[in-house]
């Protein structure tokens, strides 16, 4: 899984220093205050639990293991396409008929969802299938589709979506709609709205 990895990982350096519901908690985390924000932090915190999962891959041994814990990656994986579904519509909302931003900035927009959505196109079917017939659910399946479904727990089968995923993401981090807030030491409410990354104050 080494290209997954390092793809994953490039994500990863763009997580944004705010709230986590486990490892951030602390009364001067950033919070998401805008619904952009609450969505790409999800998606971020999504890839979080990927990488560990990855992780934890690296560590097992038997073909049945590496193909159990994949298949936890396709269901977080299919979580993400779903988020991003929610946070195309969202941004499409914030950048139409928006002076702040120009024809070239939402013309890129478009072109970066139009290469993310043909390579989605190609393997949602078959993430989306395995989710709800080996995965998160558990359906009415003949026995020979249950086994092409667990043949298809190949990383190098999804390849292409794990690659586009973190350049599609990257991109729209960059964007000027995220809005943040905290509670500083003075009990005041603050709010940061320029981006994903708040500033070092």
């Amino acid at each position: 899984m080494n290209k997954i990895e390092k793809a994953l990982e490039e994500a990863e350096k763009y997580s944004p220093p705010m709230f986590h519901p486990v490892s951030e908690r602390s009364k001067d985390a950033w919070f998401p205050a805008n619904l952009v924000g609450r969505v790409a932090s999800r998606i971020s915190h999504i890839w979080e639990d990927i990488l560990c999962l990855v992780e934890l891959r690296k560590k097992v041994k038997t073909d049945y293991e590496k193909k159990l814990l994949f298949k936890y990656i396709v269901i977080e994986l299919t979580s993400i396409l779903e988020e991003l579904k929610a946070l195309q519509g969202e941004i499409f909302k914030k950048t139409k008929n928006n002076p702040s931003f120009t024809n070239q900035q939402r013309r890129q927009i478009e072109i970066h969802f139009k290469e993310f959505h043909i390579v989605k196109n190609k393997f949602e079917k078959d993430l989306v299938a395995i989710r709800n017939n080996i995965g998160a659910h558990r359906g009415e399946q003949s026995w020979i589709d249950i086994m092409e479904l667990w043949d298809k727990l190949d990383p190098d089968i999804f390849m292409e979506i794990f690659i586009i995923l973190p350049k599609l993401f990257n991109f729209l981090l960059k964007l000027d709609i995220y809005d943040f807030t905290r509670k500083s030491e003075r009990s005041s409410t603050e709010f940061c709205i320029s981006g994903l990354k708040p500033p070092i104050l």
